[in-house]
């Protein structure tokens, strides 16, 4: 968008120079008559950029993939991403508010009038103030008591660190949220996303499975209109697999925009690709993890229900997603036998607007001392005598065992400690040893999922002849 002060001047250049190339040609008369028009002409381009100034985003367009009428013609669009160079304050003034405004009009979630203006007013101030909360480093109070709605250390911290990391296209308002996005045959999903610009921005939406994208080619339209053009789509899945839904979006001809984003889509399947849960069952107190992939950190929701009445959910509170990957990992532990059904969703939505993308049964079962046992034979004989001593059990890792052989030679030993161990795999162990010489001799063995230290051994006389 033009700037008022580049309008005026343009047109006082004009004014300038229309004189010095007219005057040859032009009256005096000529020359008044010509100032005057073009003088009028600068009053109503004033006008109007104020009208323009003052018009805020148009609100959402409902709909299956259709598109609003253009509105404007100015390109609201920003592009760069600079870092915000110092603490700012409503009331400010200057090049470092031009760079917040310019920060903050990358999503028009956040700041919808998406001005630039350079100066820190009651707009700034609310947008600043929902990024925060978006954020969570301040909900409320006021910039003096809080710094809610001011740009202080930490807030300026968190805005040069996201825009960092930020890969920003000007046409995507809000990113792609399918769901479900794991289920079996034949299965439905709704694919939604924003863009900003109807009238420019060219997309294609790929399911992935062999079918007919979806597009729209705005060709090398250049006018962006400053609305939100919501788009939902529905799908149905025939073919099981996994089938990666790709989306190309941009302000230029469908054949030179980019992929933006992407998710998969598993289908036939009662957990989706890349959510694990581990181990299934053991003995307790029992402890397991759920891990899932997490796309756009900011922005994934989750919720584990572990089946005994425990929740773990978190709500994102972004609309702006990086397309960052990594991996989320979620542990609880089941003091009581059982069992149980432990339920996963997760996506690029609220947690109530998600599917359950991972659903598992876990089994709990009583305290591994109960299911474990140690036996020694033979326990008499003539010299040499050699012996074993088995142990079987359930969680090798997490089981303590010492065996003495009572004759002075060196044993055989193993602290688990008092780490809590979720290791509830069955294991065996199988210790020889040999008596040289007759006599009878106390073979002592400690044994259990607890620390060496709080175990009490067990006796076995073994008699060489």
């Amino acid at each position: 968008m033009l700037r008022r002060a580049s309008i005026i001047g343009v047109f006082i250049s004009i004014l300038v120079i229309a004189p010095s190339t007219s005057a040859q040609t032009l009256s005096p008369n000529d020359i008044s008559a010509r100032i005057l028009e073009l003088l009028t002409r600068v009053q109503e381009l004033q006008t109007q950029l104020q009208r323009v100034e003052n018009t805020t985003a148009l609100g959402p367009v409902q709909g299956v993939l259709t598109t609003p009428s253009p509105q404007a013609s100015a390109n609201p669009t920003v592009t760069t991403c600079a870092q915000i160079p110092q603490t700012l304050a409503p009331g400010d003034t200057g090049e470092a508010v031009r760079v917040l405004q310019e920060f903050l009009a990358r999503d028009v979630t956040v700041y919808p009038e998406r001005l630039v203006s350079g100066y820190y007013g009651a707009r700034t101030q609310s947008a600043v103030a929902r990024w925060q909360a978006r954020a969570g480093i301040v909900s409320e109070g006021t910039p003096e008591t809080t710094g809610f709605g001011a740009v202080g250390p930490q807030t300026r911290t968190a805005m040069n660190a996201h825009c960092a990391t930020q890969t920003h296209n000007p046409a995507i308002a809000r990113p792609l949220v399918v769901t479900p996005e794991v289920g079996q045959l034949p299965l439905e999903v709704v694919a939604t996303f924003s863009l900003a610009g109807s009238s420019c921005s060219s997309f294609a939406l790929d399911w992935g499975d062999g079918t007919i994208p979806l597009v729209f080619d705005a060709g090398s339209n250049r006018a962006c209109t400053r609305d939100i053009a919501h788009k939902r789509a529905i799908h149905t899945y025939e073919t099981p697999g996994v089938h990666r839904i790709t989306l190309r979006a941009g302000h230029d001809a469908l054949v030179r925009v980019p992929v933006v984003d992407q998710t998969l889509v598993s289908v036939g399947a009662r957990t989706q690709l890349g959510v694990a849960l581990s181990p299934e069952s053991g003995s307790a107190p029992f402890t397991t993890s759920v891990t899932f992939p997490v796309q756009g950190t900011q922005c994934t929701s989750y919720e584990v229900n572990w089946g005994d009445g425990t929740i773990d959910s978190h709500n994102a509170v972004s609309t702006t997603c990086d397309f960052s990957t990594g991996t989320q990992a979620l542990s609880h532990t089941y003091e009581s036998a059982g069992t149980y059904r432990v339920t996963l969703k997760t996506g690029r939505a609220s947690v109530d607007a998600i599917g359950i993308v991972g659903d598992w049964e876990v089994v709990v079962r009583d305290d591994i001392t109960t299911q474990a046992s140690v036996d020694v034979a033979p326990t008499r004989g003539i010299a040499p005598l050699r012996i074993e001593v088995r142990i079987v059990g359930e969680g090798e890792r997490c089981t303590s065992y010492e065996v003495n052989w009572g004759d002075g030679t060196s044993g055989e030993r193993f602290d688990a400690g008092a780490a809590t161990c979720n290791d509830g795999n069955r294991f065996e162990h199988t210790f020889e040893h040999t008596y040289e010489r007759p006599g009878n001799y106390l073979l002592t063995t400690t044994f259990g999922r607890a620390p060496l230290g709080d175990l009490a051994p067990t006796g076995q006389v073994i008699r060489v002849e």
